[in-house]
């Protein structure tokens, strides 16, 4: 096996938008959006002797103790599953952690068991694990008339009494107003401002874009959403919306408007991004009947650990218990998010 690391923009991206199981989370953008909080990304194409089986964006954490995390993100990109245990130990030969975690975004149908693969260990993803993908080669008549009944007479409502848009930078501001909003309101975390100006940033690419879509009454902002695009996906990262002026349907128009633009540019698939593995009862049980409503496909996606170190399960069940605790003081409960 061979690596060969990569450090030109452009042709990464042109590597990994060529794979089937890919992500817009292992575009060169990506990486530099988490060194902002601390990690370090190295790119590598790994090689066997038919040729090209993979590539991945590894971002690399150092922890105290002389530890260090190495996560590649929905990654890596694979032209077949059964290749993940291979590209898994050639990865382990550029990156020295407690473990590797790996995701790779294969879309699995929700109702299947994951599949096992040796020595690789299921592991808790750290990205959604669940998700509802809507097939964009449909059209807009034919995902409207796929969605359940309340949602589509939503979006038509939204139509009429919301003004819809897709823009850059120069909206940003009345995104994240709206984003902090809702975060107060759901009791949720977030990054600081820079962090997601980065995102907008840094994910506008080669081969790849990030934009808003925003609803608006009137002139006032009631929804929008930050989302990026790559390899044929449009994902929807994050959003927010005002209890103002229910009656005008604003997330319901903000989501259309991010359809119609990846209709329009050609690309496949919409990524609601993120929903309760387990839906009744959950903090995001809101999230869940919200997203739902549009019917598409509900796809998951395993992660897997590969053990680098002695130290990999006391790490783990350290992290674990960071996690939850971080849960009950924001929240009050244990429980994920998606949990």
């Amino acid at each position: 096996m061979e690596l060969l690391e990569y450090h030109d923009p452009e042709a990464w991206n042109r590597l990994v938008a060529g794979f089937p199981i890919t992500s817009a989370l292992q575009s060169w953008g990506w990486g530099e959006v988490k060194r902002l909080s601390g990690w370090v990304p190295r790119r590598f194409a790994v090689y066997g002797k038919e040729g090209l089986l993979g590539a991945a964006q590894v971002l690399l954490r150092p922890l105290p103790g002389g530890l260090r995390l190495a996560y590649a993100p929905r990654g890596p990109a694979l032209f077949r599953l059964e290749d993940l245990p291979r590209v898994a130990r050639a990865l382990a030969q550029g990156v020295k952690g407690t473990h590797l975690v790996l995701e790779p975004e294969a879309g699995l149908p929700a109702e299947v068991e994951a599949p096992r693969f040796p020595g690789l260990l299921p592991e808790e993803p750290v990205q959604p694990g669940y998700s509802l993908w809507l097939d964009l080669t449909q059209g807009e008549e034919a995902l409207l008339k796929g969605m359940k009944e309340m949602h589509r007479r939503n979006a038509r409502l939204a139509l009429k009494r919301t003004e819809l848009s897709v823009e850059g930078e120069e909206a940003f501001p009345e995104f994240f107003r709206l984003f902090e909003e809702t975060n107060r309101r759901a009791k949720l975390l977030q990054h600081a401002e820079a962090y997601y100006r980065a995102v907008l940033k840094e994910m506008n690419q080669p081969l790849g874009e990030a934009f808003l879509a925003l609803a608006r009454k009137e002139g006032e902002a009631l929804a929008a959403g930050l989302f990026v695009a790559f390899a044929g996906k449009v994902d929807y990262l994050y959003g927010g919306s005002t209890r103002k002026h229910p009656e005008a349907k604003a997330p319901m128009g903000m989501h259309l408007m991010a359809i119609r633009h990846g209709i329009a540019r050609g690309y496949r698939i919409y990524d609601l991004w993120g929903v309760p593995r387990r839906p009744e009862g959950s903090h995001a049980e809101g999230i869940w009947r919200f997203k739902e409503g549009f019917g598409g496909q509900r796809v998951q996606f395993p992660a897997y650990a590969l053990p680098l170190s002695p130290l990999y399960r006391p790490l783990k069940a350290l992290l674990r218990l960071r996690k939850t605790w971080v849960n009950l003081k924001v929240r009050g409960n244990p429980r994920d998010v998606l949990g």
